[in-house]
C-alpha cells in the first residue's frame, strides 16, 4: 500500500485537532501539516509540492477553501482536495473546481476513511499497471476488466452513477461497489446514454432512473441524490440544465 501524504487546513485549532487524529487512525496515511486558511496552504505546496491529498475548509479568513483550490489549480499540482466543510451550499463550487470529495461537519470517521481508500486504491491500481481497464457491452450487460477479474453488469439496473478523476480513471458507482475503468468519460458517455444516462457535469454521467431527489440551489443549477449514494451529490452545471429538465419533463 502506497502512503498517502494528507495536509490538513481549518481556521479552527479545534477542528484541525479532530480531522488529524481520525486521519492518522487509517493505516498508509501520514499528516505532513497543518494550515489556518488557503494563503498558508500555498505556502506550504510551494514548499512541499509532493502532497496526495489535502482536506480542506471553505470558510476561512484571508483566503478561503474555493479560492485557495482556484489558485492549486494554477500550479498544475495533482494534489486531491476533500473540501471538509459545515456549508453543504459550496458542493456545486466545490465540484466545478474538481474536487476528489466534499464532506459535511461534524466529522465522520467512516466518511474520511472512504474518501482515503478511495485515492489509496487508485494509487495501488496505477502503481501496479495491472487493470487493463476494458470495457465492452453486448447483450445488454457491460463488461469491465480488473485485475482480478472480468464483471458483468446490467447497466440500467446495476450503475448507479460515473465519475472521472484529474487522472485517467473513471469510477463506476455499482450496486454492488465502486469499479474502476481506464475508460474515459466521454466514450462511457456515448455507451451509456442510449441506456437511460445524462451527463450533468464534465466529471458525471448518471443513471436518470436512480436519481433519488432533486435538490435546488439558490444560484439556480441542481444537486442530486443517488440511490444507494446519498452521501455523494453530485452536480447539475449551468451548461446541462436546460437538457436535464427536458428528459426529465420537469
Amino acid at each position: 500500500m502506497e502512503e498517502i501524504r494528507i495536509l490538513v487546513a481549518d481556521d479552527e485549532l479545534p477542528a484541525r485537532g479532530e480531522l488529524k487524529y481520525e486521519l492518522s487512525s487509517i493505516p498508509g496515511v501520514k499528516i505532513v501539516g497543518e494550515c489556518g486558511n488557503g494563503r498558508e496552504v500555498l505556502a506550504f505546496l510551494k514548499a512541499h509540492p509532493h502532497v496526495d491529498m489535502l482536506f480542506l475548509d471553505i470558510e476561512m479568513p484571508i483566503m478561503n477553501g474555493l479560492e485557495c483550490a482556484k489558485e492549486i489549480q494554477k500550479m498544475g499540482l495533482p494534489i486531491k482536495i476533500v473540501f471538509a466543510t459545515g456549508y453543504s451550499q459550496f458542493a456545486l463550487q466545490a465540484f466545478e473546481l474538481e474536487a476528489f470529495d466534499y464532506i459535511l461537519k461534524p466529522y465522520n470517521e467512516a466518511r474520511m476513511r472512504r474518501a482515503v481508500e478511495r485515492l489509496q486504491a487508485s494509487l495501488d491500481i496505477r502503481q501496479t499497471a495491472s487493470v487493463p481497464g476494458e470495457v465492452t457491452y453486448d447483450d445488454q450487460k457491460i463488461s469491465i476488466q480488473t485485475k482480478d477479474k472480468t464483471l458483468r453488469i446490467n447497466p440500467a439496473k446495476e450503475i448507479v452513477l460515473v465519475s472521472t478523476e484529474k487522472t485517467d480513471r473513471t469510477l463506476f458507482y455499482t450496486t454492488s461497489g465502486i469499479v474502476e475503468s481506464r475508460m474515459l468519460l466521454r466514450d462511457v458517455e456515448k455507451l451509456l446514454t442510449p441506456l437511460g444516462f445524462f451527463r450533468t457535469h464534465k466529471g458525471y454521467i448518471v443513471n436518470l432512473a436512480m436519481i433519488h431527489e432533486i435538490q435546488p440551489q439558490d444560484n439556480g443549477t441542481l444537486l442530486l441524490t443517488m440511490t444507494r449514494y446519498d452521501k455523494q451529490k453530485i452536480p447539475v452545471s449551468r451548461h446541462y440544465i436546460k437538457p436535464f429538465k427536458e428528459v426529465l419533463h420537469i
